[in-house]
């Protein structure tokens, strides 16, 4: 049974998932807030200790010590990169070198920093301290950026689920009138069958009868297949093995027999390769190919004369199927909406055909149907199902 969710319930998930969206991009963003403060506490106290230092040099050689020891403090405590070295520069003490675990390499890279080292001298030996200031704050600058890209991401998921929802939606009400239209011709057909037979025995000593009788065999017959078609756009059940050539020649026959053609302005052509059968709905199929050639002789235009290709061939692991009409072809601005719901250029049309012919090729088939190409001098719509051989 196929539940589709009720709109509230729709509603209700979309707005659970961009709170939860908002929530993370808070904690993101206070954590941020969190970091920016701590990093900048801890560069400042480098900063007036440093200041002081090169500033206000101290004569005491015990004080100045002092001094140079309580910066490798603070450089130590808040993570910051440093590295202490001698009169020779041999390495003394360091910590979070940019090349980890070699003093030697990463002398090369302070010097390059164009920072200058502190220098001390306690009379007898002469040390440098060198130091990147603020490393962790060139990380987190970038933060705002990373919190403002979540937040568009979340608007876009957002926006995203939104649509696929209203689609979805959508397309479930389509369904439901395709089921109902099903369910509700049912029985009027039934009668109408019963009524066939009783006019097929009045009209074995009847010729006229005999001749409405047939009328009416054929014409029930095509409703039969109507509603059956209709009753199937909501079940992907009722999958065989099936001969496309055979199914394509019974839609060009039908549509050539069914449409009012004009055989000196109107052609419908078939280049139909042998392909191998396929697991597939052979009634949806066929319904969609003819709503297909039905779109092509509506395109064609009145004052030329109009040829339509019915095509079908193999490609890789495919099955290609293309109808090609040299008709009025599809504007650019309406080319992305010929497959929506509801969407028509006639002044009577429903806008299913082909939403439902893609419907069909795309979700129950899991093909694809698309305008391969179009312009003024007509177009190609291209149908390709999997092989299975």
């Amino acid at each position: 049974m196929n539940m589709n969710p009720k709109p509230y319930e729709s509603i209700s998930k979309l707005f659970l998932i961009a709170f939860s969206f908002l929530v993370i991009s808070f904690v993101f963003g206070y954590h941020w807030l969190i970091l920016k403060n701590h990093s900048q506490n801890t560069s400042n106290m480098i900063i007036s200790a440093i200041e002081k230092f090169n500033n206000f040099p101290s004569k005491d050689v015990v004080e100045e010590s002092r001094r140079f020891r309580k910066i490798t403090e603070i450089l130590a405590a808040g993570e910051r990169s440093f590295l202490i070295v001698d009169g020779n520069d041999r390495p003394v003490f360091w910590s979070f070198l940019p090349v980890e675990d070699d003093p030697a390499a990463s002398l090369g890279v302070y010097e390059n920093t164009g920072i200058s080292p502190l220098i001390y001298s306690d009379g007898l030996t002469e040390k440098r301290l060198y130091y990147i200031p603020d490393d962790l704050l060139d990380k987190i600058k970038y933060y705002p950026l990373l919190l403002i890209g979540s937040i568009l991401l979340t608007a876009f998921i957002t926006w995203y689920l939104y649509m696929f929802m209203r689609r979805n939606e959508k397309q479930s009400i389509w369904i439901a009138m395709s089921k109902e239209t099903a369910h509700q011709l049912g029985t009027p057909l039934t009668s109408l069958k019963g009524w066939r037979e009783y006019l097929s025995e009045l009209g074995k000593e009847n010729d006229s009868l005999n001749a409405v009788e047939e009328g009416l065999k054929d014409d029930v017959e095509r409703i039969s297949i109507i509603v059956d078609r209709f009753s199937k756009i909501s079940s992907e059940h009722d999958f065989t093995m099936c001969d496309l050539k055979a199914i394509l020649n019974r839609s060009a026959d039908y549509i050539s027999r069914r449409v009012t053609l004009d055989p000196e302005r109107i052609t419908i052509l078939k280049e139909l390769s042998d392909v191998p059968n396929i697991y597939a709905n052979a009634v949806l199929i066929e319904w969609t190919v003819e709503n297909l050639l039905k779109n092509a002789i509506e395109s064609l235009k009145p004052d030329r004369k109009g040829t339509i290709i019915l095509k079908m061939f193999d490609e890789k692991n495919k099955i290609v199927i293309e109808i090609h009409d040299n008709g009025t072809g599809i504007g650019s601005s309406i080319r992305k909406k010929v497959f929506e719901t509801g969407f028509t250029t006639k002044k009577r049309g429903w806008g299913l055909g082909l939403s439902l012919a893609k419907k069909v090729i795309e979700q129950y088939h899991n093909g694809s149907l698309f305008i391969k190409e179009t312009g003024p001098d007509g177009s190609v719509f291209r149908i390709e199902l999997n092989k299975f051989i």
